[in-house]
């Protein structure tokens, strides 16, 4: 994969607000959003009791 795929797809997550960018001295870092909603809910199946 080239690096320039990722660091396109970083900046678009960024730009987005899912994820976020830290810089800690001459190194950055890009880490995941927190969100208040799960990402990918599975319906819940109920079973009958009988």
């Amino acid at each position: 994969m080239k690096t320039t795929v990722v660091r396109t797809t970083l900046e678009g997550l960024i730009a987005t607000s899912h994820a976020h960018r830290t810089k800690r001295g001459s190194s950055v870092f890009s880490t995941a959003a927190a969100t208040s909603e799960p990402a990918a809910a599975e319906p819940q199946q109920e079973t009958a009791a009988n």
